[in-house]
């Protein structure tokens, strides 16, 4: 029973086009399609919407998703973050690295540079709603209450 599972794994392994292998800095069997950051007093929750290769997700269902978390914070590129929870379409984040300042109820959300060019980004406040396309980083920090 175990080598019939060895032998089928190999079998889509070695099935996969050879462009999967080669797509290592746009990350490969995860394709983020759009990431929508809700900034709230102290934290971001971030909305992640993507495709997975339909063979990764078999490999996923039976070796779980360990991979799949690992990549997806790797290519959203924040540090402190909490994932809420995960399918294979969507998640959603909860990110910690916002910081306060003054003192007045003031939150800052620093710059931030993604790990792979992100079709659409939006940003959303309790005052304000910005929109990006085709972006791989946030080149300025916003500041809101």
């Amino acid at each position: 029973m175990k080598s019939g599972l060895v032998v089928l794994i190999g079998i889509i392994l070695i099935s996969l086009p050879q462009s999967y292998a080669e797509e290592t800095e746009s990350g490969g069997y995860l394709k983020i399609n759009s990431i929508d950051i809700t900034l709230k007093p102290g934290y971001a929750d971030v909305s992640v919407n993507y495709a997975l290769e339909d063979a990764f997700r078999f490999i996923s269902l039976m070796f779980g998703e360990n991979d799949l978390r690992k990549r997806l914070i790797d290519q959203l590129g924040f540090e402190n973050v909490t994932i809420i929870s995960m399918n294979y379409t969507d998640a959603k984040i909860r990110v910690f690295d916002i910081q306060p300042i003054y003192g007045d109820g003031l939150y800052w959300f620093p710059a931030h540079e993604f790990n792979s060019e992100i079709p659409e980004v939006t940003i959303r406040t309790n005052q304000t709603s910005e929109h990006y396309k085709k972006i791989n980083k946030l080149e300025n920090g916003i500041v809101y209450y």
